[in-house]
């Protein structure tokens, strides 16, 4: 039939924060910065569907590279780790948590992997803050997903 994933789940980055090594993040200080790091928070969480399973286990494509998610999944936030050395993150960023793989971002059968379901439970969570856009279908032929 020529289907592809079609949907993305995306937020933009709220914050941007040095963390100093042996500090922690997020609740219970699940995670230790284990060096100097910077790190980003993105303003969903729980509440907006995101499982609380995936923490420390999501990875979010953030200006073309996946970071990890580090610490807890919040209510209403997560913590991803930019990494040491030069910032290329800034505030107001788009975060895509998951989408179609096309621009090497996790998609929603990456989560259900990870959380152990199928990938129509991924897609069906969003929900709360999550606004939802629909745009015009178009032909996909040139873009298809390998």
């Amino acid at each position: 039939m020529g289907l592809v994933p079609a949907m993305t789940v995306k937020c933009a980055v709220a914050l941007i924060k040095s963390v100093p090594a042996g500090e922690g993040v997020s609740y219970g200080h699940t995670w230790i910065a284990p060096h100097d790091t910077t790190v980003a928070l993105l303003p969903i969480g729980y509440a907006d569907g995101v499982f609380r399973s995936l923490g420390g286990r999501l990875e979010v494509l953030i200006n073309g590279r996946r970071r990890p998610g580090v610490g807890r999944i919040c209510m209403d936030q997560f913590v991803v780790d930019l990494g040491p050395g030069p910032v290329d993150v800034a505030e107001g960023d788009e975060a895509i948590l998951f989408g179609p793989g096309a621009r090497g971002e996790p998609t929603a059968q990456d989560w259900a992997d990870l959380v152990g379901t199928i990938h129509y439970e991924v897609v069906t969570s969003p929900r709360g803050r999550i606004s939802r856009t629909y745009l015009e279908a178009e032909t996909v032929e040139s873009q298809r997903i390998p």
